[in-house]
C-alpha cells in the first residue's frame, strides 16, 4: 500500500512539472483510496475538540474571582464587583488570565491524551436504533484556579 502511494506521489510530481498537466494538477487535489478507519479517527478527534470547547466555556475562579475566557477587564470588574479602573482589579484580572491561560493548556494536553470511548444512545420514539456518539476520558491534577464550573 504504501509503495502504491509512493509511485502515484511521484508520477503526480512528474506530471505536475509537464506544462500541458499543470493547470489540472492544480486545481484538483489527488485522490486517494478510502479509508473505513477514517470515519472513526475523525469523529474520536472532533469528540476531543469538542471537549477542549466544552472546557472553554466553564468559569474560571481563583481567590473567589469568577472568569471566563473571552471577557475583557471591564466585564471582569462588573461580574465580580470590583472597581473598574483600580489598580487591585487589574491585579486580580491579570493574575486570574496567566492561572486559566495556564490551566487550559494543561486541560488540552490531558484531553488530547485521554481516552476516546464510544457510547450509543436511545431516543424515544425512533424505535431501538442507536445513536453512536464519542466521549473523552481525562484526568488532570495541579491546576492553577482552584475551582472551574
Amino acid at each position: 500500500m504504501k509503495k502504491q502511494f509512493s509511485h502515484e506521489h511521484h508520477n503526480r510530481q512528474d506530471k505536475a512539472q509537464k506544462p500541458e498537466y499543470a493547470d489540472e494538477l492544480r486545481e484538483k487535489p489527488p485522490t486517494y483510496p478510502y479509508s473505513p478507519d477514517f470515519d472513526k479517527l475523525a469523529a474520536k478527534h472532533e469528540a476531543r475538540e469538542n471537549e477542549v470547547q466544552r472546557m472553554r466555556g466553564k468559569c474560571f475562579i481563583l481567590d473567589g474571582h469568577k472568569y471566563k475566557l473571552g471577557w475583557k477587564r471591564d466585564h471582569f470588574a462588573k461580574i465580580n464587583g470590583l472597581p473598574a479602573g483600580d489598580s487591585a482589579t487589574n491585579q486580580a484580572f491579570n493574575k486570574i488570565i496567566c492561572a486559566v491561560q495556564s490551566d487550559m493548556k494543561v486541560i488540552r494536553a490531558a484531553i488530547m491524551n485521554g481516552r476516546v470511548f464510544q457510547h450509543h444512545i436511545f431516543i424515544k420514539g425512533v424505535g431501538r436504533m442507536p445513536l453512536s456518539a464519542f466521549g473523552v476520558e481525562w484526568e488532570v491534577a495541579g491546576l492553577r484556579c482552584d475551582e472551574i464550573k
